[in-house]
């Protein structure tokens, strides 16, 4: 079974062969600025469209700037949130700060699992909560088997982190066990600035391409350079 992510406005879906594969992780790797975000809440409204459900985990927006960034890329998802096919949760809200200073943030999302009882959970910024940047070695295991056991039960799991960021030993564990595995840089192309995902490994039964440059327009999202091919 492969959840959709594929939207007539764009070629995103149709590049990553049509979405992501139900019981998969997927890791989106990048410094800030790459894309990770806005590839995060494109995938968030192609799936709510193709009539799957989704919960996204914020270590940057709170539910407000969530909503008005996402009608800003014209992703209406309004209706999606009411109906609760999608539930947004800020991890940093305004009113609580402080909780950037606890360090066991992947201890408590491990504890909430209803977080995951969706088709697709993404967790956007997952390096923000791991404040020093390593996990115990422990916790790093109990974390990997916990993302196995919402996998083995069909569901998807989305992360996206700054590796930089990230302790080695944490980074080489996410990318060997993450089913799909996407680079995000950006990149300057003569006098512009472009992002672009470097597709290292992605399960599907279709064609992927390799190589996906975009950009960003007001009102319509992602615009995919239809130069790139699939390899």
């Amino acid at each position: 079974m492969i959840y959709s992510i594929e939207l007539e406005r764009d070629e995103l879906g149709r590049r990553l062969g049509g979405g992501i594969m139900a019981g998969t992780i997927t890791i989106m790797e990048g410094p800030d600025g790459s894309g990770k975000s806005v590839l995060s809440q494109r995938f968030t409204y192609g799936l709510l469209e193709n009539g799957h459900t989704v919960t996204y985990i914020s270590t940057e927006l709170s539910t407000k700037d969530f909503i008005r960034q996402m009608q800003s890329l014209g992703y209406n998802i309004l209706k999606y949130l009411i109906s609760r096919r999608l539930l947004f949760f800020p991890v940093f809200p305004p009113s609580a700060r402080k909780i950037r200073e606890k360090k066991d943030l992947i201890e408590r999302l491990m504890r909430a699992e209803f977080l995951f009882a969706h088709d697709v959970t993404i967790v956007d910024g997952l390096n923000l909560m791991i404040p020093d940047g390593t996990l115990p070695e422990e916790t790093l295991f109990r974390f990997v088997n916990f993302l196995k056991k919402v996998t083995q039960k069909g569901r998807s799991v989305v992360l996206t982190y700054d590796p930089d960021t990230l302790d080695t030993k944490v980074v080489e564990t996410l990318r060997e066990v993450a089913d799909n595995y996407l680079e995000l840089k950006s990149e300057v192309v003569g006098d512009d600035i472009k992002n672009v995902i470097y597709v290292r490994r992605w399960k599907s039964e279709r064609e992927v391409t390799k190589v996906i440059k975009f950009r960003v327009e007001p009102k319509f999202g992602i615009v995919i350079d239809i130069s790139a091919f699939a390899i």
